[in-house]
């Protein structure tokens, strides 16, 4: 995990619109180890190393910095999923979250252009898109999760979007939903989130503490 201030944290607008546009293969579900290497390079979620079905052993973004795993008692353990899971299981979205509505048929469904923006929960209901996070102001919270890399390589939106529905579900204990906006708010303020003094996680850091959480 690096400990390191953003040098340019906003992200290429033009390049994030430009394969929201595209046509984009459906987002893996499977999980990959935890390494450093980017998630997305090719507008695609690389395949991820699977994780046990019943969850696994998770921390605080403070715990997960110091490596502090709790000897008192059973640790506690996250079950949330990642944004393949809930690219492919809209129906599965818990209130107030909606997804909106595939106009495209079954075989386009997986294409963020053939999702309404009706009835849909836009990104910027939920967080903060005024300086880093400007990429995201115009989709919903599903196409964000259906968009590929680009100028959002390492899928910080898509992993955003995912722990908070997972939050709302429950199957993340070390974080509630005004926790990950807030995780997602300062990122879009500073280019960084501080889960501790001092020590600043750029978008990648965020995403691979999220990893943790989901399975």
């Amino acid at each position: 995990m690096k400990t390191k201030e953003h040098q340019n944290g906003k992200m290429g607008k033009t390049q994030f619109l430009h394969d929201l546009a595209d046509e984009t293969k459906p987002v893996d579900e499977s999980r990959r180890s935890f390494a450093k290497s980017g998630l997305a390079v090719s507008g695609v979620l690389l395949t991820l190393a699977s994780r046990p079905v019943l969850g696994c052993v998770c921390e605080s973004p403070s715990g997960f910095l110091s490596g502090n795993v709790s000897v008192h008692g059973t640790p506690p353990t996250c079950s949330g999923r990642t944004p393949g899971y809930w690219g492919t299981h809209p129906e599965q979205w818990p209130s107030p979250y909606k997804a909106g509505t595939c106009t495209g048929g079954v075989k386009k469904c997986n294409h963020p252009e053939n999702w309404t923006t009706a009835g849909a929960t836009k990104f910027k209901d939920v967080f903060n898109c005024n300086n880093h996070g400007s990429i995201y102001t115009a989709y919903t919270m599903f196409q964000v999760v259906l968009s590929g890399g680009g100028g959002d390589p390492y899928q910080l939106g898509a992993h955003i979007v995912a722990a908070l529905l997972n939050a709302r579900k429950g199957w993340t204990p070390v974080l509630t939903e005004a926790q990950v906006i807030n995780m997602f708010n300062e990122w879009d303020q500073n280019g960084y989130f501080e889960p501790t003094a001092g020590v600043h996680w750029d978008g990648e850091d965020i995403v691979e503490y999220l990893q943790t959480t989901m399975y």
